[in-house]
């Protein structure tokens, strides 16, 4: 605040406010993004979710953008919306994960449905605690999440189990993850591998197939 000579005598003279800086910081392959033919929005939210660091440029492929491109634009900021809320902790093929999500909106949207919000994913504290404890590894897919196959060495040595050492679990709850449900089978036997089968269009649940490292004394499955 300044004073100036007004009528003789002084009074406070507002100074004009530097205009604030909203200039929006890209990643320098926001122009790539642009050069593709995504709108600018889209490229804007695809290369926010590169600042994240949840997932790099060089992670998402050519037949991805492709993809996306195709989109309307609110079509393709809700897809980017519900990729960047999953759970990529365990995703080894991010541009492929993209694609199952683009594939999963065009479905539903041909029936007529509203894509449902995100769920809530697994607790990763737990889930790595999982891991170290077990030494298993844990892949993630469009409607997968793969536990194992093969387990680690120090528990089990032998071919991959066949036919007789595979269940099938249905109607799991879909906020049931893999720190919940392989106590559960541990207590059967050692397991080869759980596969944590997401329904995405019907959204009614899960299924888990959990196949044992090695026959029961039976013969059979546990």
């Amino acid at each position: 605040m300044a004073a100036a000579e007004v009528n003789g005598s002084s009074a406070p003279v507002k100074e004009e406010e530097e205009p604030m800086d909203v200039t929006t910081t890209h990643t320098e392959n926001y122009q790539t993004l642009i050069d593709a033919g995504l709108p600018q929005k889209v490229a804007e939210s695809l290369d926010n979710i590169f600042q994240t660091g949840l997932v790099a440029y060089v992670d998402l492929d050519e037949r991805a953008i492709d993809a996306l491109r195709e989109f309307n634009e609110e079509g393709a900021l809700t897809v980017l919306q519900q990729f960047k809320e999953s759970d990529l902790s365990h995703v080894q093929n991010k541009s492929a994960f993209l694609c199952g999500v683009m594939k999963t909106y065009r479905q539903r949207e041909k029936q007529g449905s509203k894509v449902q919000e995100s769920t809530k994913g697994p607790d990763e504290v737990k889930i790595k605690a999982l891991l170290e404890r077990t030494g298993y590894t844990l892949d993630v897919t469009t409607g997968q999440r793969k536990y194992g196959g093969p387990p680690p060495e120090d528990v089990f040595k032998g071919i991959q189990p066949g036919i007789g050492t595979e269940v099938f679990v249905g109607k799991i709850p879909r906020d049931l993850y893999e720190d919940e449900l392989v106590p559960l089978f541990e207590s059967a036997g050692d397991i080869w591998d759980l596969r944590i089968t997401h329904l995405f269009l019907v959204f009614i649940g899960q299924g888990a197939f959990c196949k044992k490292a090695g026959h029961s004394s039976d013969g059979g499955a546990p």
